[in-house]
């Protein structure tokens, strides 16, 4: 029988999503890791196995996370045209802070998804199911009137979801909040009835 781990594998975990956010994949090294979860690399490997297995728990962590806070936006407000306007200002808010380390979705798209087939199908999982909480919103925006009614709900999914990624890779060079303001200005009128 092993010894019972002595650490928060949740808090551990964060710590490495936080660092593999910080970093991306490649520039995040085992001491980086070991520093910031606190263990030893025989623990941190132990506990979730090598480099590459513990970025693809902190991605799915990562997902479900975002998911999750993405349906909770979109789920209630005013009337789905409000409420998307409110979640894309609240977007460019957050992207325009000086914190903002980008997404680790949009991040390890570029710099992994190229080359790695199992990365590339989880974001691609992961894609479609943000399209379809897009899809969800314009289909209950064409109910009430708020959106173009000729417009196809699946398709308008994935237009949102590339307006998304796209504020995130505009983000990362710092183009200032004005100009992500006018992209979603733009983009949203797309849904006009």
């Amino acid at each position: 029988m092993g010894r019972p781990r002595e650490f928060d594998e949740d808090e551990v975990l964060t710590a490495a999503l936080e660092t593999f956010l910080e970093h991306g994949f490649e520039a995040t090294s085992v001491e980086d890791l070991t520093r910031r979860t606190g263990l030893q690399k025989g623990s941190l490997y132990g506990a979730f196995g090598d480099k590459r297995q513990l970025f693809l728990t902190a991605l799915a962590r990562y997902q479900d996370r975002s998911l999750g806070e993405l349906r909770a936006a979109l789920e209630d407000g005013p009337s789905p045209r409000a409420t998307l306007e409110a979640f894309f200002a609240g977007v460019v808010k957050r992207s325009s802070e000086r914190s903002a380390r980008g997404c680790l979705c949009v991040n390890t798209t570029v710099e992994l998804a190229p080359h790695d087939e199992e990365v590339a199908r989880s974001l691609a999982r992961h894609r479609e199911r943000v399209e379809g909480v897009f899809a969800e919103l314009v289909a209950r925006g064409q109910a009430a009137g708020e959106f173009g009614p000729e417009l196809e709900a699946r398709a308008s999914g994935r237009y949102l979801g590339t307006l998304l990624t796209g504020l995130a890779v505009q983000a990362r060079s710092s183009p200032g909040r004005p100009r992500l303001e006018d992209i979603v200005r733009i983009g949203l009128r797309a849904l006009d009835p």
